[in-house]
């Protein structure tokens, strides 16, 4: 299960929004207790994927900014427990491309459809064990 409060759920929208029509992403920090990743804060990162025709339906973080984030989280007593991303135009489903470039067991990935540039519906997955797809996990969003 993924727990977020409204306020980070609303910052990952706008971000998808404004990073419309390519994808958005950055990492979601908090804490992961008793199988729920409970999300603190969202911090959104730019889209540095090299080919820019292609930023509408892939993405990637810079290392060097997700060390940075994960370090300045670990400060503050948060782990990294998910990474999220839009789909401009597109449902907020998890891709074949979005599972084999997925890595970490556990984490929540966070996909909210954008559609026009207006920000719709997210949905949650988790990486099976055996790494060859995503189960859909439940969302909570509180105030």
């Amino acid at each position: 299960m993924l727990i977020l409060t409204q306020n980070v759920h609303d910052t990952i929208a706008a971000h998808g929004a404004a990073s419309y029509p390519y994808e958005g992403c950055g990492l979601l920090l908090g804490v992961s207790e008793n199988g729920r990743n409970v999300v603190r804060l969202a911090r959104p990162l730019a889209n540095v994927w090299p080919v820019e025709s292609e930023k509408p339906e892939r993405f990637r973080i810079d290392p060097a900014d997700w060390l940075a984030v994960e370090l300045a989280a670990a400060a503050e007593g948060l782990d990294v427990v998910g990474i999220f991303h839009s789909h401009p135009d597109h449902p907020p489903v998890a891709s074949p491309r979005d599972v084999a470039w997925a890595a970490f067991v556990g984490y929540s990935y966070l996909i909210t459809q954008v559609v026009g540039g207006v920000p719709g519906q997210s949905r949650s997955w988790q990486l099976t064990t055996d790494r060859a797809g995503f189960v859909e996990e439940e969302i909570e969003i509180t105030e």
